[in-house]
């Protein structure tokens, strides 16, 4: 028959003989070590307990408790205090008088000066504080000082100008609502011609700084170039009544600055111009004469491209042309002639990419058949922006057209002149004026 075996699983197998610990003879040690010390002779001798070492090498125990006479092999790493504990340790170290320099001298020879720290002697109850030093005078600061007509100030002879930058006018407190005023130095009497200029080329760029006429100072203008809030930051009419409150602003101090507030021109280029334009034509405030360089008239006709909502005039009124044509005709000088309106000069290319002129043909035309005094100065060649200096036809033409209708510039030490009648120029009296068909 056979044998048949049975096997356990060895989680189930107990050992044949008595169970034994793993800690068993750690702890016959201890007793055994337990026993030896509590027995006080060996061999009938008493035991000497002083040449026992209670501590051994790779002791883990902390140094402290180590028995007092035994040199541990093993040391702990000193810990680094953090960068907060080591700045506060050494605040509560600081002393108040930590930067004062004290010298310990004797008595007889202290000294004190209030240019040095203070150096007390031995013994002395003075107490330990250091004096500062003696505020030392500021050098004088030249300040400049920009004249008016109405300043206590006089203006070096050879200096032609009087600038007065940065004036603010409105309320609205906007960093653009500020403008320049250019003085013919040596006019005290008063009386003086102002054009006003308005900055172009669009109305979403350009400075107050941009200023190509402030040559006519030397003709005995005041010259005032102004600022305006631009389409990315208000629409249309913000600019023109910014324009507005500026007119308004340097009719109501004329006399402050010497101004006849009775001859003022409002003039500017592109944008600028189409502002100018805006601001002669519709009231208030009434100005004497108007002046627009390259300046769109009808915005509803621009062209094709100008209708884009993204285009400089879109822009303007807030939206596409063709969609927001109310709007556009309101800011169209051309829908704004009325019979009263005061002289206006149009000066463009014949030929112009950006702005045709046509605009200032249909603007020109208007006008004229509304009665009013007109001037078209069509500029030969090819651009946009024409140059305004004193030796280009344009600046001619204005040069001509400022003193046909606010009278000539007050010069210095001569009278103020009276404004002359507004006159029409008859056609072709003007060789550099050339009309369109």
């Amino acid at each position: 028959m056979p044998t048949r075996t049975v096997r356990q699983s060895p989680s189930r197998s107990r050992p044949a003989g008595p169970v034994r610990h793993r800690r068993a003879p750690a702890v016959l040690t201890a007793v055994v070590a337990a026993w030896a010390f509590a027995q006080p002779t060996l061999g009938g001798e008493p035991r000497d307990w002083s040449q026992v070492q209670l501590a051994w090498r790779d002791d883990p125990r902390a140094i402290a408790d180590a028995p007092s006479g035994v040199e541990p092999q093993w040391q702990p790493a000193p810990r680094r205090p953090a960068r907060r504990s080591q700045r506060r340790a050494a605040a509560r170290r600081r002393m108040p008088l930590d930067d004062v320099q004290i010298d310990v001298r004797p008595s007889e020879s202290a000294t004190f000066s209030p240019d040095q720290p203070v150096t007390p002697a031995v013994g002395s109850s003075l107490p330990l504080t250091a004096e500062p030093p003696l505020p030392q005078p500021e050098p004088p600061v030249s300040i400049p000082v920009e004249t008016t007509l109405a300043s206590p100030f006089t203006v070096p002879s050879g200096d032609k100008t009087s600038t007065l930058r940065d004036q603010p006018y409105g309320t609205g407190g906007h960093s653009r609502q500020r403008f320049d005023l250019h003085l013919p130095a040596g006019c005290g009497a008063g009386g003086l011609p102002l054009v006003v200029w308005i900055h172009g080329d669009t109305w979403r760029d350009g400075s107050r700084s941009d200023c190509p006429v402030t040559w006519l100072v030397d003709d005995g203008y005041a010259v005032a170039s102004i600022g305006y809030r631009l389409s990315d930051t208000a629409v249309f009419p913000a600019q023109l009544d910014d324009c507005r409150a500026a007119v308004a602003d340097i009719e109501r101090n004329a006399e402050v600055w010497g101004i006849d507030r009775e001859r003022i021109c409002v003039a500017g280029v592109g944008a600028g111009g189409h502002l100018a334009a805006l601001v002669g034509l519709s009231a208030p405030p009434r100005v004497a004469a108007v002046c627009a360089i390259a300046a769109p008239a009808h915005l509803t006709t621009l062209g094709p491209e100008h209708d884009r909502p993204s285009s400089a005039a879109s822009l303007l009124i807030g939206g596409p042309l063709p969609e927001f044509r109310e709007a556009a005709q309101h800011a169209s000088p051309l829908t704004h002639v009325s019979g009263d309106d005061p002289p206006v000069l149009l000066v463009h290319h014949r030929i112009d990419p950006s702005i045709p002129a046509d605009q200032a043909a249909r603007l020109d035309a208007a006008l004229r058949a509304a009665g009013c005094d007109s001037t078209l100065l069509l500029l030969e060649g090819e651009g946009h922006r024409p140059a305004i200096g004193r030796s280009t036809p344009a600046g001619h033409g204005l040069l001509e057209f400022l003193d046909r209708t606010l009278g000539p510039g007050v010069r210095p030490g001569a009278e103020a002149a009276a404004p002359p009648a507004a006159t029409r120029d008859p056609e072709g009296a003007n060789p550099s004026v050339s009309r369109a068909p």
